[in-house]
């Protein structure tokens, strides 16, 4: 036998105002992944994919390299601010298959469609 709570709407509220405060301590709504240039000295432009975090902001780029200099031939690698060189970075991005931690397999056959 299941007993059932009656809970008032101002109730649920705050509960759920409760709830999504503790969720926005663990999610930062302020990181953004950004595209800057900058000209060099010389006059060629320096392209940066950049992961900006709000209070600081490193390079990275899991599609290819971060720091692109098209007219000097340059290409740097980085993963959250760590630089890599190509095979590195080829190896760590290549090791990236497969599902996430989150999802599970399906059996052959079978699909979770509702």
């Amino acid at each position: 036998m299941k007993t059932q709570i009656k809970i008032t709407k101002e109730q649920k509220e705050a509960a759920l105002a409760i709830e999504i405060a503790s969720i926005k301590k663990w999610v930062n709504p302020k990181t953004k992944i950004r595209k800057v240039s900058k000209i060099e000295e010389d006059g060629t432009k320096t392209t940066a994919r950049v992961i900006d975090f709000g209070n600081k902001a490193v390079f990275h780029d899991e599609d290819g390299p971060a720091l692109i200099n098209k007219e000097q031939k340059r290409k740097e690698y980085y993963l959250n601010g760590i630089e890599y060189d190509y095979e590195t970075w080829n190896e760590i991005m290549k090791g990236r298959e497969g599902l996430p931690w989150y999802k599970k397999p399906a059996p052959k056959g079978v699909t979770h469609r509702n």
